[in-house]
């Protein structure tokens, strides 16, 4: 932790999602700033347990909390054990996110709700639930974390694209709905992250190297965690409190020449 810089010291902030890939790099992020924090997860509780041992061998002060976030009940239930441990909550990260890939003609209705309610209707209740412990906060700030398939097509993510579309509406709305209440609200756009889904889709991962590969920029970079968490941070920061209800891109400028099955070929 860099005890030189922590201009997030004394807030306290939950990730959704934050034990692993993107949300962990938030996590860490965060942390090195200062903030207390909160990560929730869903499973391997393990990952978890580690990261918040590494954090607070750091000087972090730090809690886990295990919700699934399809289950509206748990979401309340996670709000209130912020609030009965940390009494106050000013940053709220919305990172959690499932999804099912599929082709949009053999998914099922089951697919669908249960792709909604992890994104959509979970952003929803988080803020619903949160506002009491939010409101009036100095530096408040709401969060949420989209990704590319809104912008471009990503073979067999058109339930997570439609989901995470819906996101970046509701967060635009969330923005002018919370700011009333002192909490500004943005959404992060990461571009492609070399996480698990990497090892569900081989393909997938094959057509990215070889797009990157190609790339005017940096080689074969792609966008990281800790890409992610440095703007997530930045959001967070007293000098960004006028930027608000923005969608911010992360991606090294891979939007502007670059797409899974961009150039006519089609998408399978």
């Amino acid at each position: 932790m860099d005890s030189q810089y922590q201009p997030l010291k004394g807030k306290v902030a939950l990730v959704t999602g934050g034990s692993r890939g993107i949300g962990e790099g938030i996590s860490r992020k965060l942390a090195s700033w200062g903030a207390t924090l909160a990560i929730n997860y869903v499973d391997r509780e393990g990952p978890a347990k580690e990261l918040a041992a590494e954090l607070a061998d750091q000087g972090t002060e730090v809690s886990l909390h295990r919700a699934d976030l399809s289950d509206p009940a748990q979401i309340q239930n996670l709000i209130d054990e912020i609030g009965a441990v940390h009494d106050d909550l000013h940053i709220l990260i919305q990172n959690a996110a499932a999804t099912k890939f599929s082709r949009l003609e053999d998914a099922t209705l089951g697919d669908w709700q249960f792709v909604q309610d992890t994104n959509s209707r979970a952003t929803w209740l988080l803020a619903k639930y949160a506002l009491p412990l939010m409101k009036n906060r100095p530096g408040a700030r709401f969060i949420t974390i989209t990704n590319s398939t809104t912008t471009r097509i990503i073979p067999r993510a058109g339930l997570f694209a439609a989901a995470k579309a819906g996101l970046e509406s509701l967060t635009d709305y969330l923005s002018y709905e919370l700011a009333p209440y002192g909490i500004v609200a943005n959404c992060v756009r990461p571009g492609l992250v070399q996480t698990g889904v990497f090892k569900v889709r081989p393909d997938f991962a094959h057509g990215v190297k070889k797009e990157l590969s190609v790339s005017p920029w940096d080689g074969d970079r792609m966008t990281t965690p800790e890409n992610s968490g440095d703007v997530v941070a930045l959001l967070c920061l007293p000098e960004a409190d006028w930027v608000a209800g923005q969608t911010i891109t992360v991606d090294g400028g891979y939007r502007l020449w670059g797409g899974i099955s961009g150039g006519g070929r089609r998408a399978e």
